[in-house]
């Protein structure tokens, strides 16, 4: 039997209208997969080409699969956990499953998605415990409004059948809030000449997900079977949302035998608090929720590290400062469907940046329309960075340019000279004590 896909029923009417066009759409279909049961589809948009244009206006063989990739990658970035790429729908006159040609693009188009999720882990955007691998392929007739679905294994060749359903209120939706905190130092990895910010930073992000996995979660402040749906607790249960504590394991004890001492280069402290929103239905269990929350935080903050890498610029032949501040972008919140109580997707602002910034980035990437006030940026703050945090080159120097060496040499005979004084200054003390007591 091949799998049961329930989509809320306003998307057909997005569908519908994006059908009226001429020529191809090509979109990508986002929900949350279940290893039982139904899988739901919450969003879907179709993608844009460099110049703005829809993608595959003269047919589905001229789409570019690695841009298709590229947006899937985006777009990930902006869901919480356990929603995930679900697969890609095609707006055409000729039904997709009907040509092998089409069929082979298609498989083209997910075969790259999932290698560009593989090649960002950390993103968690391949979801093979809930899927099996398997993505879907949703064809809607641009001539005739007829639909269908069906699945492809990237391991065969062979299309599965689909029970795709669009349906009014498909399930309810629960949100599991927690706040998450790092404070951790790392050794710095230095490259051929200088540190890589983002693979040091992805290490951290590294480290942060082992310290997850090894991590108990407690639901409204108890223990919860894995085993156990989301809805046998829904009855007795007096607040929404629930209320998730993380706690990560510490050893008591610290076997001096094992310590060793190592010699760093550099040291980077990681530390601040993450927000963390996700959205579960009822039919989910306990242990799916616990990953999901978890693979959110880590997915977070891979999204704000590429985010903040991305919009870093160095200039040519600068030497970088022997202390830099790293400020990631702060997590803000929006419904995918106004004036509802829908699920929200996040998007990442810089501390320089209001809300009004966030509404063009949605609109590209989710092709969906806000206004400011409808985006909450209260539930993660900026940080007040602490003075002896603050640095800049002439403070600091250089690690290996000329400005370090020449500010190690004009500090050595400062230290010399403040040491001579207060030496003198405490002698005259002693003076002025013996006479004084004579």
């Amino acid at each position: 039997m091949g799998r049961s896909v329930i989509c809320e029923a306003y998307l057909e009417e997005y569908l519908k209208s994006l059908a009226k066009r001429q020529g191809t759409s090509v979109g990508l279909l986002i929900g949350q997969p279940s290893s039982h049961g139904k899988d739901y589809v919450v969003h879907l948009n179709k993608i844009k080409d460099d110049c703005g244009a829809d993608q595959g206006k003269n047919g589905l063989l001229d789409v570019d699969s690695k841009q298709v990739s590229q947006h899937a990658l985006i777009e990930t970035r902006v869901l919480p956990g356990g929603f995930y790429v679900l697969g890609i729908f095609v707006i055409n006159p000729k039904s997709v499953f009907e040509d092998p040609v089409l069929v082979g693009k298609v498989k083209t188009i997910l075969v790259d998605i999932r290698h560009t999720f593989a090649s960002n882990g950390l993103l968690h955007g391949n979801c093979d415990e809930l899927d099996g691998g398997d993505k879907l392929v949703f064809f809607y007739s641009s001539s005739s409004n007829v639909f269908g679905c069906k699945s492809i294994s990237p391991k065969s060749d062979g299309l599965k059948p689909c029970d795709w359903k669009f349906q009014d209120r498909a399930t309810s939706w629960h949100v599991m809030s927690t706040f998450y905190e790092t404070d951790d130092v790392f050794a710095l990895e230095k490259g051929s000449e200088q540190y890589e910010t983002e693979d040091n930073l992805t290490e951290c992000v590294e480290v942060v997900k082992k310290q997850l996995e090894q991590s108990v979660v407690f639901f409204d402040g108890e223990p919860a079977d894995g085993k156990e749906l989301v809805e046998s607790v829904l009855k007795a249960k007096k607040d929404d949302p629930f209320v998730v504590h993380i706690y990560a394991p510490s050893s008591s004890t610290t076997d001096i035998t094992t310590c060793k001492l190592e010699t760093f280069t550099g040291t980077m402290k990681f530390d601040g608090i993450i927000s963390s929103k996700c959205f579960v239905h009822p039919k989910t269990t306990f242990a799916e929720a616990e990953s999901f929350i978890k693979a959110d935080i880590v997915r977070s903050l891979m999204s704000r590290i590429q985010i903040h890498c991305d919009s870093l610029v160095q200039a040519e032949n600068s030497i970088p400062d022997t202390i830099m501040l790293n400020e990631l972008p702060r997590r803000i919140y929006f419904p995918i469907r106004a004036k509802s109580n829908q699920i929200l997707f996040s998007e990442y602002l810089f501390r320089e940046e209001g809300k009004a910034t966030a509404i063009p980035q949605i609109q590209e990437t989710l092709d969906l329309s806000f206004t400011p006030k409808e985006l909450n940026a209260a539930v993660e703050i900026v940080a007040e960075v602490k003075e002896e945090e603050r640095h800049d080159a002439k403070e600091c120097g250089s690690a290996d340019g000329a400005g370090g060496k020449k500010r190690k040499e004009v500090e050595r005979p400062s230290t010399v000279l403040l040491g001579a004084v207060g030496a003198i200054a405490v002698l005259i003390v002693a003076i002025v004590v013996f006479l004084l007591t004579k």
